[in-house]
């Protein structure tokens, strides 16, 4: 086996022009690209874990087991704690109908309406925001009346909800009966609210005489493209560095290429490795070919033998 480089030059000396202001400013350039693509690649990861964590929270929590409203929230006036978002709970009280108001700005497939959202005083004391379902815009456009909507089961009820964390009101401007944030703090009638969380109907025993409102949907489990995210801007950054380095090879072939013709010298060809051997080594004997016969050609006696017989006959022969 033989070889020889593969290109000419083949010296570090090739690659000098990197070191000229333009390819130093090319190179930072690229250093710095990738590590922004690497700082997103890790921010999207965090991301990732993040909503994985929230999946699996609320697949232990949703469908988890009922405990009292006391149990899981000891200080009304405390934020939620994470680990207690989507916990479904109980609680014993009556519904405030007439401090009832409605929580704009929700779809629900695709259809704009708003939440409605009560009062709940609890028998032991206190008072936690219901959503207990939600409603659609009239056919004006507008939220429907109050007195119109369903009306919740009267006298004491049994209550089972999720806890959610309470909502930012405070750059909120609400005209009557309408909210934006469900904030416990803006809703009017709630007497020592819970303020750092509110509760999404999940049943109501008695069930309501009237006709129930649209349920809320089940929380999303979907992760997102978080993962994917992250290989991309991973890949983004291999593919910036992959690229300085190739621009930096076809510019050593161009100058080498005007250097050559500038002097008149033709640029050392590329080698490449043969195998000698392979070079030497006789092919083998093939077996000899059976010559194929020709097939003769027939005279063609009808216009030659009788054309002589006809000459001699009328020559007296």
């Amino acid at each position: 086996m033989s070889g020889a480089p593969a290109t000419s030059g083949g010296s570090s000396g090739g690659y000098r022009f990197i070191l000229s202001r333009r390819w130093l400013g090319y190179i930072a350039l690229a250093i710095v690209a990738a590590i922004v693509c690497v700082f997103l690649a890790n921010w999207q990861d965090h991301r990732r874990a993040a909503r994985d964590a929230e999946i699996e929270r609320i697949e232990a929590n949703y469908h988890g087991e009922v405990r009292d409203l006391a149990a899981v929230v000891d200080d009304p006036a405390a934020p939620l704690p994470e680990s207690a978002e989507w916990a479904r709970v109980r609680a014993v009280g009556t519904y405030d109908t007439g401090s009832t108001v409605l929580a704009r700005n929700r779809s629900l497939q695709n259809q704009a309406g708003f939440y409605v959202v009560v009062p709940f005083d609890l028998a032991s004391g206190g008072s936690i925001a219901v959503v207990r379902g939600w409603v659609p815009t009239t056919s004006e456009g507008g939220p429907p009346a109050i007195d119109a909507l369903p009306a919740p089961p009267a006298g004491e009820v049994e209550v089972e909800m999720w806890l959610r964390p309470a909502q930012d009101s405070s750059e909120d401007t609400n005209p009557p009966g309408l909210i934006r944030a469900i904030d416990p703090a803006v809703i009017p009638g709630m007497d020592a609210p819970y303020t750092g969380t509110y509760g999404q109907l999940a049943a109501e025993s008695p069930p309501p005489a009237d006709a129930a409102l649209t349920e809320l949907p089940p929380p999303s489990t979907d992760p997102g493209s978080h993962l994917s995210y992250t290989f991309q801007w991973l890949a983004f950054a291999v593919m910036i560095l992959i690229g300085v380095i190739y621009a930096a090879r076809r510019e050593k072939r161009a100058l080498e290429a005007a250097r050559a013709e500038r002097t008149g010298e033709a640029p050392a060809p590329e080698y490449v490795v043969v195998d000698k051997d392979a070079l030497t080594r006789r092919p083998a004997s093939r077996p000899a070919r059976r010559p194929v016969p020709r097939p003769t050609r027939r005279r063609n006696r009808t216009s030659e033998e009788e054309l002589e017989d006809a000459l001699l006959d009328s020559q007296g022969y």
